[in-house]
């Protein structure tokens, strides 16, 4: 069956990878699914989910060009526009050049706020958000997770929308991002040296660029329209969105030829990307990372304040080899990209290799490895034609252990996961089994435990 917006949604994909933003990286999922455009697919899926992606590589490699391409062909604003209110990173940055600042002109009679050209937008572009200081990064949290901005005594809030973000690989005038923002991005993804065969075709895009997707006139209104202090807010996204919609027609009918995803076509995506199931190879797969990460043998909990647990029956776990645990959004972000990515290619479920391609994406810019395991990878080969970065690099290590963990508890968790149904499906020798499983003590493993422990509370006498 043919879906329109998958078909779309792959579509603009292709003109983006192909004509703006060069990115001729494909990624295998698993042994028959290929994935063209990798970078720009899971920035176009960031944009149809409202998920914050990060963009991570070295000076130069068009990070920010990529976020504001990816914005402006979704989104269906000009090119310039974003260029316009995309909000630089840098140390003395402060939130009145952010997002908002005082209305000098009322403040005999009022504390009146003018809100910024970035706050009206549906993407909202941050450029090395890492030179932010730490106090300026926590500014950003309550944004970055809501949507909703907060200044003095005002509220401005216009529903979630994605915050894409670049950051350099750090040097001496990169601060470390705070954990609580880094948690805030769903996936991260190195934006870098593609090959110099394709010299001539970035210089092409260059020049696409310029000729389909800016609108200086169109700008210069949107913007005149934002800065009227005589309009209220309310007017203002209506004055805006009347103003857009010949260029979304040109994006759509022109050269571009693309589709713009205004919020009720983005509803209808992320509805059917909701509907895709896991199977349940997936589902343990991820319930394993979730567990591994955040149980200790001796502390329980994963505390980023404990020391490493190094104890005989912690050395497997993939707690050990990290010093924080993994909060639920990152979870969340593995399963809806991994759902994304599932129904882009007309997959029916996602199958465990959907989780395996996005674990690194989700985990490196949230994990902090030990220096031990650091020390054991950071020297070894990486996948793919360039590499990938070391916290990529780490976080498929880490996840290639869980794994090997994971087909040494799989025929247990497989009968547990079974008998939670109590559909009256287990034979005699998996009762027998379950059974012992609810009579031990003594279980290393803690996502067995867990599934051991609601059993409990359901069948207490056994089977």
């Amino acid at each position: 069956m043919i879906d329109k917006y998958r078909e779309s949604l792959q579509k603009n994909i292709d003109v983006i990878g192909e004509s703006f933003f060069i990115d001729p990286e494909t990624k295998r999922i698993g042994g028959d699914v290929e994935v063209p455009h990798w970078n720009t697919t899971l920035l176009a899926l960031s944009y149809v989910m409202d998920q914050n992606p990060l963009l991570v590589g070295e000076p130069g490699f068009a990070k920010t060009t990529a976020a504001k391409v990816i914005s402006t062909v979704m989104s269906g604003f000009p090119f310039d526009l974003y260029e316009a209110a995309q909000i630089q990173g840098h140390p003395d940055q402060t939130y009145e050049t952010m997002i908002a600042r005082l209305d000098f002109s009322k403040l005999r009679k009022e504390e009146s706020v003018i809100w910024l050209l970035s706050a009206y937008l549906p993407v909202r572009i941050i450029d090395e958000v890492n030179r932010l200081p730490e106090g300026k990064q926590d500014e950003l949290l309550n944004a970055l997770e809501t949507g909703r901005f907060n200044y003095l005594n005002s509220t401005f809030f216009s529903g979630k929308t994605p915050f894409i973000s670049t950051a350099n690989h750090p040097d001496d005038g990169n601060h470390i991002m705070i954990p609580p923002l880094r948690d805030r991005f769903g996936t991260h993804m190195e934006i870098g040296y593609i090959g110099a065969l394709y010299d001539d075709d970035i210089e092409n895009a260059q020049d696409n660029i310029r000729d389909e997707l800016w609108d200086t006139s169109l700008t210069e209104r949107i913007m005149g329209i934002v800065n009227d202090q005589s309009i209220d807010i309310k007017d203002k996204f209506g004055k805006i969105e009347n103003a857009r919609l010949s260029y979304a027609q040109k994006l759509e009918t022109g050269e571009v030829g693309a589709t713009v995803f205004g919020n009720d076509l983005k509803r209808e995506v992320m509805a059917r990307i909701r509907d895709i199931p896991l199977s349940t190879e997936a589902k343990v797969l991820t319930q394993m990372i979730n567990s591994e990460l955040n149980n200790t043998h001796l502390f329980g909990r994963k505390r980023s304040n404990d020391k490493t647990d190094t104890s005989n029956h912690a050395q497997a776990l993939a707690s050990t080899f990290v010093e924080n645990g993994c909060s639920p959004r990152a979870i969340r972000a593995m399963k809806d990209y991994s759902k994304a990515l599932a129904y882009l290619t007309g997959a029916s479920e996602v199958g465990k290799e959907f989780i395996e391609a996005m674990a690194p994406h989700v985990l490196g810019h949230r994990v902090e490895f030990t220096t031990d395991f650091k020390g054991d990878w950071e020297d070894k080969n990486r996948a793919g034609l360039f590499g990938e970065p070391k916290e990529m690099h780490f976080s498929r290590k880490l996840v290639e252990k869980i794994e090997s963990n994971y087909a040494r508890v799989k025929q247990d968790v497989d009968l547990l996961v079974v008998a939670l149904k109590n559909d009256g499906s287990l034979t005699e020798d998996q009762k027998a089994r379950a059974n012992d499983l609810l009579k031990t003590d003594t279980i290393d493993h803690p996502l067995v435990r867990e599934y051991v422990h609601r059993m409990r509370e359901i069948r207490p006498q056994g089977f």
